[in-house]
């Protein structure tokens, strides 16, 4: 567990467990943004989304920039170049940033007492979390659907 106050433990365990009672809103954002990547796709593509097409790499790439970034910037420019390539819909990107950047809010509820270095980490630590959270419903939706529909 990282400190999200550097040299405070106690205060940063205080907020590691105000951040995984957010957990349920987190996987529920996150099925919005599955729900809305297989609309886009649909939508775009004029086919269904399947296994064979899916967009679980392009996710995890921006899944693995968000383990790694110190900047919501930085994850939201990668969004838009992802989507710039046609990596991903841009319907979708446009919704991606909006309601991952959406998560300051959520972030300024568990610490509000806490300088803008903290807000910004547990913000990024939220929107690690959302984006794994889609990369498991996208997944679902593009290979568990199916199976359930009497596909492979």
């Amino acid at each position: 567990m990282k400190l999200l106050i550097p040299g405070d433990p106690k205060k940063s365990a205080r907020l590691w467990r105000q951040i995984e009672a957010q957990e349920e809103k987190m996987v529920r954002t996150a099925q919005e943004l599955a729900d809305q990547m297989k609309e886009a796709i649909e939508q775009e593509e004029r086919r269904t989304l399947s296994e064979r097409d899916h967009k679980e790499r392009q996710l995890r790439n921006i899944q693995g920039v968000a383990e790694q970034s110190t900047s919501w910037a930085e994850v939201e420019l990668f969004i838009r170049y992802q989507a710039a390539r046609r990596e991903i819909p841009k319907a979708w990107m446009e919704r991606a940033v909006e309601t991952l950047g959406d998560l300051r809010a959520m972030a300024r509820d568990i610490a509000p007492n806490e300088p803008e270095e903290v807000i910004q980490r547990i913000h990024l630590e939220l929107i690690r979390r959302v984006l794994g959270y889609t990369v498991r419903w996208h997944v679902w939706h593009a290979k568990g659907e199916p199976q359930l529909r009497g596909g492979r």
